[in-house]
């Protein structure tokens, strides 16, 4: 029988519409957010061969491509930190070595969860080499990953849950964390301003955003958590997301008001508005064109029209959809 030596493994992005901050418990593995959230097509695709078994992981190569096809220089820490991490758990051996390759669809640090579907995407691709452990083993270690790094809270989570997900409960999946998912096949846009970029520790280690935020959250949360969690919540979740960006104040930021205005403008230069709704992705400077009723698809005609217009402004944009 001969083993694997190549696997492939793509993670959709993550948005976040509304979200709490948790990071009271001392264990890592029990912080996270509450929130509601959209998984999305684009996202990361990892690649790994296995080189030689008689060598060190240490000395496995990491190249992590971004949405444009560049290199991207500086951002393989999170990937050796994983596979340390699956080392030390057993999960992969240590005279095995790899040539990894990380291939981003979409902008880093605009809220789309792009360094929890990357370590989601490497952590999976080993699992289909070796065929090691459980699947929420490997999802714990990417959430604790995410959490010692400050890079995110519950894109893990969400991203465990699939489809339009709620998170009850902050923490890993197979932890503390909870999270229930319905699929929901939509296109909608991304959109982002290209030059902006922040880091998501920014907001969620400053206390005063950290409790905006987290009131704003509760609030939306409270709203949405009872009930069954399927497309019947669908203008729901729309309300309580316009109604948190508003309340957290993270509208407020002159970056975000500004996209969002290009972005109203196109949508009535082109008459959708009555058809579409336009949420800010948190914590980027970005925003996500969804339909308003699940019932009225965003037509083929209706994306490209949207999306031509956006690049014309030179805005980052791209057609995707809502993953099952």
């Amino acid at each position: 029988m001969s083993m694997e030596t190549e696997a492939q493994s793509h993670i959709g992005g993550h948005i976040t519409l509304l979200f709490t901050v948790e990071k009271e418990g001392r264990l890592l593995r029990n912080q996270g957010s509450r929130g509601v959230g959209l998984n999305i097509e684009h996202g990361v695709i990892a690649s790994v061969t296995q080189l030689s078994s008689d060598g060190q992981i240490s000395d496995s190569t990491i190249t992590v491509n971004d949405y444009q096809g560049q290199k991207l220089g500086n951002s393989e820490q999170q990937y050796r930190q994983l596979i340390d991490e699956l080392v030390y758990a057993r999960l992969l051996q240590e005279n095995y070595t790899y040539d990894i390759v990380i291939t981003l669809q979409l902008p880093t640090s605009q809220g789309m969860g792009m360094s929890a579907a990357g370590l989601i995407a490497l952590a999976t691709a080993f699992r289909e080499l070796t065929g090691e452990g459980n699947l929420d083993q490997y999802y714990r270690i990417c959430h604790r990953i995410e959490r010692l790094r400050g890079s995110g809270l519950g894109d893990v989570l969400g991203i465990y849950a699939g489809g339009v997900e709620i998170r009850l409960q902050p923490g890993a999946p197979g932890a503390s964390g909870r999270s229930l998912g319905f699929p929901c096949r939509q296109p909608v846009i991304v959109v982002w301003q290209p030059e902006e970029t922040r880091h998501t520790s920014s907001y969620i280690d400053n206390p005063d955003w950290q409790l905006k935020i987290t009131q704003a959250g509760h609030r939306a949360l409270n709203k949405l958590k009872t009930g069954p969690w399927n497309h019947s919540r669908w203008s729901d979740i729309l309300i309580q997301s316009n109604n948190f960006s508003r309340e957290s104040e993270l509208l407020d930021e002159d970056e975000r008001k500004h996209l969002l205005n290009l972005v109203r403008k196109v949508v009535k230069d082109l008459e959708l508005q009555i058809h579409l709704s336009i949420r800010l992705c948190m914590l980027g400077v970005s925003v996500v064109i969804l339909p308003r009723k699940l019932s009225r698809q965003i037509t083929k005609q209706e994306l490209d029209e949207l999306n031509n217009s956006l690049l014309q402004l030179n805005l980052g944009s791209i057609i995707t959809s809502i993953a099952a």
